[in-house]
């Protein structure tokens, strides 16, 4: 996929009902006004579990999953 092609995905997307921009509100104690005052950003990203452990990269729980299958 080309960067134009991405954007266009993603202006699509965002049309579709908008940005999910995670909430600093539910940041504990108040975290969130000095998140914002530091400019913090917090970003969602997916975790792949597999035979109790957990991989922040995809090809790595398939690994994983291949070795235990021989």
């Amino acid at each position: 996929m080309t960067h134009d092609q991405s954007e266009r995905a993603t202006s699509h997307w965002e049309n579709e009902g908008g940005h999910t921009r995670p909430s600093l509100d539910m940041a504990p104690g108040g975290l969130g006004e000095e998140l914002d005052r530091y400019g913090i950003k917090a970003v969602p990203f997916t975790v792949f579990e597999w035979g109790g452990y957990r991989y922040t990269n995809a090809s790595d729980a398939i690994a994983a999953a291949k070795r235990s299958a021989r």
